[in-house]
């Protein structure tokens, strides 16, 4: 054969034909429109929320991408909210009571008449006030979002007391929001929880002789036994990235 007619049968491949780009061209819109197609659905895939009123909860069904913009929203009011209170080059001990003080200030007691409403942080800040365990619930998850991990946690007997532990230089240390006490050493040091049980003075000397729900507030203390911190901080699943770990790792035990 010779090299025209092998240049000839070249061109006469039919790979570049226009039947043939025609051909890939409506196979790429196809699976392009699959593709959308299953991430309309997968976007208003019915999924649900919770909100308690005055300690009755409902369910409330949404779409998967309203859920989502609402997450997203809040975790970014979140993060503009604490960088707002706390400057950049605080230590962990400022960032704390900063924001301990900001809570107290700006998350009042439920007004008489109004309904005890619980459903996002994010929320009890925006309405302004909040019971005792969602003051510690808004105290505890700025304080994450300034990089000062935090948990609450109840403790003694009916009627409990929410107390609040903010991670500094390495441990827990303990504040009570919804009473405006912050615990310390006999040094001035900021009071870890197992100081707290060796120690009952100390929580007099913070509390003095006040009463809490009818009690003493010192009762609460008698027999108390530290929290284990948990393993995934209710604060950090309101941020983005931790929360996403979390959920394709239980997927991937699932």
């Amino acid at each position: 054969m010779t090299d025209h007619k092998r240049e000839g049968s070249r061109v006469a491949r039919p790979d570049g034909s226009p039947r043939r780009r025609l051909s890939v061209f409506i196979r790429r819109v196809a699976l392009t429109a699959v593709a959308v197609g299953l991430m309309f659905v997968a976007a208003h895939w019915p999924v649900s929320t919770r909100q308690g009123v005055d300690f009755e909860v409902s369910t409330i069904e949404l779409p998967l991408y309203v859920k989502a913009l609402d997450f997203v929203q809040r975790d970014a009011g979140y993060r503009q909210l604490a960088s707002r209170i706390v400057p950049d080059d605080a230590s962990a001990e400022a960032r704390a009571l900063m924001l301990f003080a900001w809570t107290r200030e700006h998350v009042r007691d439920v007004p008489p008449g109004l309904p005890v409403i619980d459903d996002h942080v994010w929320h009890i800040v925006i309405r302004g006030y909040g019971t005792d365990d969602q003051k510690a619930d808004v105290f505890t998850t700025l304080a994450t979002y300034a990089g000062v991990r935090a948990y609450w946690a109840l403790i003694g007997e009916a009627p409990k007391l929410a107390l609040s532990f903010v991670q500094v230089d390495g441990r827990w240390r303990v504040f009570d929001v919804a009473n405006g006490i912050v615990f310390h050493t006999s040094g001035g040091d900021l009071a870890t929880p197992d100081e707290l049980a060796a120690e009952p003075a100390l929580v007099e000397a913070a509390a003095g002789q006040r009463l809490f729900r009818g009690r003493p507030y010192l009762s609460y203390f008698t027999r108390f036994n530290p929290p284990d911190p948990p393993d995934v901080l209710r604060s950090e699943q309101h941020m983005l990235w931790p929360r996403l770990r979390a959920w394709v790792k239980r997927l991937a035990n699932l």
